[in-house]
């Protein structure tokens, strides 16, 4: 009986750890399609993207300093840390119509803007596609 129980726990542990040595760590985000207007328009973050980070995100509230969220996004420098696919791309492009966890959020407490326009967020797009720019 003690054998048989050694057994089991044994084959419930190797499972177990079959399967989290495999779960998630191979995922990745499909890699975004080039989008061919962006070869036509020249995106940095001082010409476009300035202007949306300060409308969108930017604001009393939200990513500036002393806010509970990540990131100060008042400058270029301030904001480069979270300028990677993990954190930028991911909830501002890959997560846009998630309403919980797209940036900008459609929370009814959100004091700013719930969604991009089309427009921000094709500049958005274009801005990442380049690797984010500058200037």
């Amino acid at each position: 009986m003690r054998n048989r129980l050694f057994m089991l726990i044994i084959s419930l542990l190797s499972i177990t750890l079959l399967l989290t040595e495999t779960a998630c760590t191979t995922d990745q985000l499909e890699e975004m399609p080039p989008l061919a207007f962006c070869d036509t328009l020249a995106v940095s973050y001082d010409l476009q993207v300035k202007a949306i980070i300060d409308t969108n995100c930017a604001f009393s509230g939200c990513h500036v300093s002393g806010t509970a969220a990540p990131g100060n996004y008042t400058s270029y420098s301030r904001m480069a840390p979270f300028l990677t696919d993990r954190e930028f791309r991911r909830f501002v492009i890959d997560l846009r119509n998630d309403p919980d966890l797209g940036m900008p959020p459609n929370w009814v407490t959100n004091p700013g803007p719930q969604d991009l326009t089309d427009e921000e967020f094709d500049i958005i797009s274009c801005w990442v596609q380049a690797g984010y720019p500058e200037n």
